[in-house]
């Protein structure tokens, strides 16, 4: 019996000759682009320290996969857009994905099966973890070091929270009233250098669906700090946080640490009536030109919960106007201890409301969220392999030339760098990867392939 994927299918009026499809091309592939995956992996040595960070507990002599090339063939899927374990039985034989884990196409036998990457991802343990997330941080300052130097006066962190729906018996999935469902709530780090627009993520946490304790950000973010201290000791630090995470242990730390820090603050009726006099003239204002008003101001305040402790607290008296709408009061409130202007603190913290940006391309383009194991160690594991594919793509998009390109989505990435039909030529000598000459987007892909430390042919 004929493999049905190689039968042919004929269009006889499609066109004016007769039209036949078989899927009867060994060594072609789909994801001919994905060479630049593996050479921004190489050069930064992200899946090596993963690799290393792991404790490899197999018998020798029954391995036939390496621990390295089954954190390869996950990640390099990843960025691919094959989300899922189960998605390795559709590319286990692809020739390009073997010679990406260093196998000769059609030779070298098949990638890690379903069973044996699921295994892979259900035996990592908490201490492991720990270290696979040290290793992504050190790799990706590592990584900035190389490329700004002393140039980096100034780095920036941003953490950020987002709901991870969960849909079954996994582990420690909790029911969240804010996001009104049963999740996770994964946290996640961003870095960004001096006056520059990406925010590079560094860490990704899986956590149980409940928001964090004061003392559990602390926990997470003093290692995180202190990497960045090694590895940028001249440069400033900013913390900047929305108003969840703005708790007394959070703020006393920031402030021993002797950081800059700008965190949202809820409004209260003390920090109302504080700024109810500026607001009243920004709606007259508002009133009188028909539009959106916003001005800004500050205060000293001390929460009951700081004992006392007064503290700058920034506030942005608006008042929108919406179309057939009534003007509507929309204060915001920050604590920071940066001297900077009302106007210029708030604009500074709204240059974080990026990061969701970069939450939506994990989301959507990387399925973070894709945590569907029942151990929460596994989705853990899960989170930062997506993570290291996340890491990888943004070093791709750090090579684009045009300030316009720079701004393409992962999703965009991979359709018109990495989605690129291919044929490989194997000969003893060396390997031709042929990609379609109609490819519109081969300027680009040459641009990332120098970037990464391509040479001419």
């Amino acid at each position: 019996m004929p493999n049905p994927g190689r039968q042919s299918v004929l269009f006889p009026a499609l066109l004016s000759k007769f039209v036949s499809v078989a899927f009867d091309e060994p060594t072609s592939t789909s994801d001919g682009g994905a060479l630049l995956v593996a050479r921004a992996d190489r050069r930064l040595g992200l899946t090596e320290a993963f690799s290393t960070a792991l404790d490899d507990g197999r018998d020798g002599s029954r391995v036939r996969h390496q621990l390295v090339d089954l954190v390869r063939q996950r990640v390099y899927g990843l960025a691919c857009g094959y989300e899922d374990a189960n998605d390795v039985e559709q590319v286990g034989r692809d020739p390009l994905f073997q010679v990406l884990l260093g196998k000769h196409p059609r030779e070298g036998g098949s990638l890690a099966s379903q069973p044996t990457i699921s295994r892979f991802e259900n035996r990592v343990d908490v201490p492991e973890l720990a270290a696979v997330g040290d290793a992504m941080a050190e790799t990706v300052l590592a990584r900035h070091r190389k490329r700004l130097g002393r140039r980096a006066r100034r780095v920036t962190l941003d953490l950020d929270l987002t709901d991870d729906a969960t849909h079954g018996a996994q582990q420690l999935s909790l029911f969240n009233g804010h996001y009104r469902s049963w999740c996770y709530l994964p946290l996640l780090g961003f870095v960004s250098f001096n006056d520059e627009p990406e925010q590079y993520l560094v860490s990704a946490v899986l956590r149980r669906g409940r928001t964090p304790t004061g003392e559990e950000v602390v926990a997470l973010l003093e290692p995180l700090l202190e990497q960045v201290r090694q590895v940028f000791p001249k440069a400033r630090i900013r913390v900047r946080l929305d108003g969840g995470f703005a708790g007394p242990v959070l703020l006393d730390f920031l402030e021993e640490s002797r950081v800059e820090y700008v965190i949202g603050l809820a409004g209260n009726s003390v920090l109302r009536a504080r700024s109810a006099q500026h607001v009243a003239r920004v709606r007259r204002e508002a009133k009188r030109r028909s539009e959106s008003v916003a001005e800004y101001g500050e205060t000293r305040y001390a929460a009951k919960s700081w004992k006392g402790r007064q503290r700058r607290v920034v506030y942005k008296a608006e008042v929108t106007r919406l179309e057939g709408r009534e003007l509507r009061d929309n204060p915001r409130y920050l604590v920071t201890n940066l001297r900077h202007s009302p106007e210029n603190v708030y604009g500074i913290y709204r240059l974080r409301g990026d990061v969701e940006n970069r939450i939506k391309e994990l989301k959507d383009d990387l399925a973070i969220d894709r945590t569907s194991c029942n151990s929460f160690l596994a989705n853990s594991l899960r989170v930062l392999l997506t993570a290291a594919a996340y890491v990888l793509m943004q070093e791709l998009r750090l090579h684009l030339l045009r300030r316009t390109h720079r701004r393409w989505q992962v999703g965009t990435i991979r359709l018109r760098l990495l989605k690129i039909g291919g044929r490989i030529q194997a000969s003893v000598r060396r390997l031709i990867v042929h990609l379609a000459e109609s490819h519109p987007w081969q300027r680009e892909w040459h641009a990332v392939a120098r970037g990464c430390g391509a040479l001419p042919a």
